[in-house]
Parts: structure tokens; sequence; C-alpha cells
């Protein structure tokens, strides 16, 4: 009788994850330029690029950028019990708010360019693209059934205006540790890098909307996970962190490591301390205790 080699089944399927990863990145690339011929055919005005930006050396880092994140929101939508149907529309929306909106409101504050708002329209293309594909490629790991939300009541407006609100102190605080190694290339036009600086409460407002963004992008992973609490922490952060990170990370090449790094850094912490207060407030553990109290309320 054969026994199962787990090295050999963990290679196989970390191979198995990577190529529909590319395969996932490819699809949103050829969403990218169906979005551009879109756009270009209802009349919105082209983005225009910097001097310092090279679309040639930009297209396959998109690309590159996106395969792992397509891998870990591949593994964490195969955790939800969803058909087809809705696990598509929820990846569609999770890549469109993750990976490109949340990005291009930050850019909107730290890299402004003209005629950057025709990505809003542009890249639901790409989301569409790789949340078809990711959807597709990986399949839920039990029996596909719908999410029951009177499960998960107990609390619940209480415990998702908590995680919505408690995102914009963790950036906040975060970012201050970076202040101190990349203000210079923000308030110094000399290094020629697009950077700047909002002023603080334009800032704040902009992570009030973007932490909603984020919650949103994830409740459906959040309502619908099967694991453990921790795996649902590590997971989310991950998915997380590879969406955000992608601009600094893989295609801001022109961007000195003086900056890349620390902000680099900065995303990680962001991201990981932002899915344990997910994973704390909406978690199973949770979503549990909720129903517990609301039981014990309706009883007593």
């Amino acid at each position: 009788m054969k026994t199962k080699n787990p090295l050999g089944t963990a290679v196989l399927r970390g191979g198995l994850a990577l190529l529909k990863g590319i395969a996932a990145a490819l699809a949103g690339f050829i969403g990218v330029i169906a979005g551009g011929i879109a756009g270009t055919v209802v009349g919105l005005p082209t983005p225009v690029l910097p001097e310092y930006m090279d679309t040639a050396r930009i297209m396959p880092l998109m690309v590159l950028s996106a395969v792992p994140f397509a891998i870990v929101l591949g593994e964490c939508f195969r955790q939800l019990p969803l058909r087809y149907g809705p696990r598509a529309l929820a990846s569609i929306v999770c890549t469109y708010v993750l990976f490109y909106l949340v990005n291009l409101l930050d850019g909107f504050l730290f890299s402004p360019m003209p005629n950057m708002s025709t990505g809003i329209f542009s890249n639901l293309f790409p989301a569409v693209a790789t949340g078809l594909v990711v959807a597709g490629l990986w399949k839920p790991a039990g029996n596909a059934e719908q999410l029951s939300p009177a499960k998960k009541r107990g609390g619940l407006f209480g415990r998702v205006a908590l995680a919505w609100l408690g995102y914009v102190p963790i950036y906040y605080l975060i970012g201050l540790l970076v202040v101190p190694f990349t203000r210079e290339y923000y308030l110094d036009p000399s290094h020629s890098l697009g950077l700047v600086l909002p002023p603080l409460g334009v800032l704040l407002l902009m992570q009030v909307a973007r932490g909603g963004l984020f919650l949103l992008a994830v409740l459906p992973v959040l309502f619908g996970w099967r694991g453990s609490r921790t795996g649902l922490w590590l997971w989310t952060g991950a998915l997380i962190f590879f969406s955000v990170a992608a601009p600094v990370l893989f295609q801001a090449y022109w961007l000195p490591a003086a900056v890349r790094i620390p902000h680099a850094v900065e995303l990680l912490v962001d991201s990981f301390l932002q899915a344990g207060l997910y994973a704390l407030l909406l978690g199973p553990a949770a979503r549990d205790a909720g129903e517990s109290i609301q039981n014990a309320l309706a009883t007593g």
C-alpha cells in the first residue's frame, strides 16, 4: 500500500497554484488591454504617464504583481461555501476594490497624474477577467452552499463599524514610524519622483473611505471562512498585503530603495494588524460569541 509523500503533495499543490496564478494574472492583463480600449471608445481621457515611467517596463511588472495576489485570492475564496456565480461575483468585487480601487485612491493622494480617474472605469475589465478565472480555477474546499446571514447577526453592526474605523489609527500610527525615512522624498521636488504629501485632514478622510472599501472587499471571506481564526488572519493579511504592496514592491521600479523598503515594511505591518482586527471582531469565534449572547438575551 502506497503512502502519501507530504512534501511531494505540497510541492505539487504549490506548482499548480502558481500555474493558476499565472493564468489569472494573464487574464487580468488581457482585461487591462480591453479596459484601455473600452475607455477610448466611450471617450474617457487617457492617463498621462510622467517621463520617468516606461509602459514597456510597467506592463510585465503588473502581470508579475498580479500572480501572488491571484494565488492568495484563490486560496481564500476556496474556503467559501459558495457556488460559482456568487463566488465569482465576490472575487470580482474583491479584486476590483483591493487590487485596483484602493491603490488608485492612494495614488490620488501621493502620486497624482493627469486623468487618473479613468482607471475607475477601465480597471473594471481586468477585475472581471481575474475574478472569473480565479473562481473557475479554485474550487470550493467542501460542498457549495449559500451563506446564511441570519447566523451572523449577533452584535454585527458594532463589530463591523469598529473593524471599519479601526483601520484609520492603524494606518496613521504605523505611518508615523515610516515618516522619518521617507518624508524628504515627498517634500523635495528635486527628487523628481512625482510624490506629494497631502494635508493631514485630507489624508485621514481618505483612509476612512479606504477602510470601508477594504472591509467591503473581504467581508465574504470573513463571513464564509470555515477554518480557524488564525488561518483567517494569515490569509486575509496576505490578501491585503499583496494587493496594496503590488505598486510599491513590483511596479514602482523608479522609486529608490529608501522609499520602497520602508513602505513595504509599513504595508506588511498594516496588513496583518488590519487582518488581525478583522479576524478578532468578525472571525468564526467572534461570530459564535455574538450568536450566543444574542440567543441568551432572546431566551432570558
